[in-house]
């Protein structure tokens, strides 16, 4: 698993990509929890200095997941032509103090506060990205990218 930097070094237009689609300000974070139900969770994605990060409340069944089992499912909202990408790996905790004021300078930038939260890193195993050409036609057809390529 690798940072969001790594990530954006080995598919730099998939990184982009994602990176605009995670910049709308909210994404769904797919947890599992104790009894092994999938659970899905609006998340605020911060990409700062390389890292992909999210503040997540202390008080929330996504933390309490998270610390069961770091690993998760974050998919952006759709775009246009019902562009979508999708993250896998796990998160850490990175309440550190440089990582924490790497995010929280971008989190301002959109209003976002998050004095209690613990901020939690998204190592990335594998990213899917795809785009519908066509929709609504008989001519639709999708472009679709992963990583690592299979």
């Amino acid at each position: 698993m690798v940072p969001w930097s790594e990530f954006a070094a080995a598919a730099p237009e998939m990184a982009q990509r994602g990176a605009e689609r995670f910049g709308v300000g909210v994404a769904y974070l797919a947890t599992t929890a104790r009894d092994g139900a999938a659970r899905v969770h609006p998340v605020v994605p911060l990409i700062a200095g390389g890292r992909l990060y999210a503040f997540v409340g202390v008080a929330t069944p996504k933390y309490h997941n998270l610390r069961l089992d770091g690993r998760y499912a974050l998919h952006a909202v759709l775009g246009q032509d019902d562009e979508e990408f999708v993250i896998t790996g796990r998160a850490v905790v990175a309440n550190d103090w440089a990582s924490r004021l790497r995010a929280a300078v971008e989190a301002r930038k959109i209003g976002m506060t998050s004095e209690n939260d613990i901020l939690h890193e998204f190592l990335i195993e594998r990213a899917h990205w795809a785009i519908w050409q066509g929709l609504g036609t008989p001519e639709i057809r999708v472009v679709r990218r992963h990583w690592p390529p299979s």
